[in-house]
């Protein structure tokens, strides 16, 4: 499978070289009904930040909607000097962990 990055994500670069990813917060229908009702909510978009570490920050900038999870662990190995079933755990399960924040999406390799 091939990680594409969502489109909502804005990356900054913090000052320690890493990333800081920005993304819209989806809010539950009910959530909003209710954070409105007690004026804790105005409807603008929440946005979430989320601080990647050195590995992270290498892991996002490996997705470019081209490379398959497998090349992207490939890479890291390789970067990093690991396993690479070493590398295929922890790539998968930062891309999991990310994908389930809506972050990105996985599509078929062309």
């Amino acid at each position: 499978m091939v990680p594409v990055r969502s489109t909502e994500v804005r990356a900054e670069t913090t000052a320690e070289g890493f990333l800081r990813l920005s993304y819209p917060l989806a809010v539950k229908p009910w959530f909003g009904r209710l954070a409105e009702k007690v004026n804790l909510w105005d409807k603008r978009p929440m946005i979430k930040r989320l601080e990647l570490d050195e590995m992270g920050t290498f892991v996002w900038e490996c997705i470019d909607g081209e490379r398959s999870v497998r090349q992207i662990a490939e890479a890291f190995a390789a970067h990093y000097g690991l396993q690479p079933r070493e590398a295929e755990l922890g790539v998968t399960a930062f891309i999991k962990n990310i994908g389930q924040r809506g972050l990105l999406g996985l599509r078929e390799p062309s």
